[in-house]
């Protein structure tokens, strides 16, 4: 990763803004030698990054794991999420502390905070790597919200979990129940 000012690319850097407990009030940026971001997605205080070679950085808060480097440390800099190397990411999708993200050929990954059922798996509380979560058939969109979360199926299925208050999932009541893994939107 570059950060010297006289070899900023003209194209793919990324550059940061805002103040918190891990940077100054001051624009920062950070570039890929040889790879070129594609897709970034932020929650509360982490920011996932894509990038052309389908590989996923993180970085910032990791209280609850969201970063998927296996541990809880916060990261200042994006650091690759090693665990899904032999994938090629497609898209991320950050909630307020938990991660999902889909690769090419359609897996589903999820981990962080798993307070309200937000990353699918059921009692499950926190994941701190990405676990692989099979709905019978390939992903193709991910979306995250503070506590909730949906997916799009590569037949067009959207299916929700997490916290179900004000009817935010789209669930018939009786799939509240279950409001903790992945349910068919009707």
């Amino acid at each position: 990763m570059g950060e010297v000012e006289e070899q900023v690319p003209e194209s793919g850097a990324v550059f940061t803004f805002g103040k918190s407990k891990f940077a100054e009030n001051i624009p920062s940026k950070f570039w890929f030698k040889n790879d070129t971001p594609l897709y970034i997605s932020c929650g509360d205080e982490h920011t996932a990054v894509v990038t052309d070679n389908g590989k996923l950085y993180m970085f910032g808060s990791n209280n609850w794991g969201q970063l998927g480097l296996g541990v809880k440390n916060t990261v200042n800099k994006p650091t690759c999420v090693k665990a899904l190397k032999p994938e090629k990411v497609k898209i991320a999708a950050c909630g307020r502390n938990h991660t999902l993200v889909f690769t090419e050929d359609g897996q589903l990954f999820m981990w962080g905070d798993n307070s309200e059922g937000q990353i699918g798996l059921a009692d499950e509380s926190n994941l701190c790597s990405p676990c692989q979560v099979d709905v019978g058939r390939p992903v193709s969109w991910v979306s995250c919200g503070y506590y909730h979360s949906a997916l799009v199926t590569s037949d067009g299925e959207l299916y929700t979990f997490g916290e179900p208050e004000y009817g935010k999932l789209g669930l018939s009541p009786e799939q509240l129940e279950n409001s903790r893994v992945p349910q068919l939107v009707p």
